[in-house]
């Protein structure tokens, strides 16, 4: 089996650091087309809790952690 598609991506649970230094953890993944990556993420926000989507570039890992890779034939 050749892998043709090989992905990285940071695991549910990371701790990451969001637009404006807010610090979130990621909820879900998705695998967008072109194999693009975007992450669900939560934070706390006072008393409420907020869910917004990130792409990649978009996010920073709090704790350097490897990436999970997977691939596609």
């Amino acid at each position: 089996m050749t892998k043709n598609n090989v992905l990285e991506f940071y695991n549910i649970g990371t701790q990451v650091k969001l637009e404006k230094d807010i610090q979130g953890t990621i909820t879900s993944i998705t695998i967008r087309p072109n194999n693009a990556i975007s992450y669900t993420c939560g934070w706390w926000n006072g008393r409420s809790y907020r869910t917004e989507t990130f792409i990649q570039e978009q996010i920073e890992a709090l704790v350097t952690t490897e990436k999970t890779r997977i691939g596609f034939v």
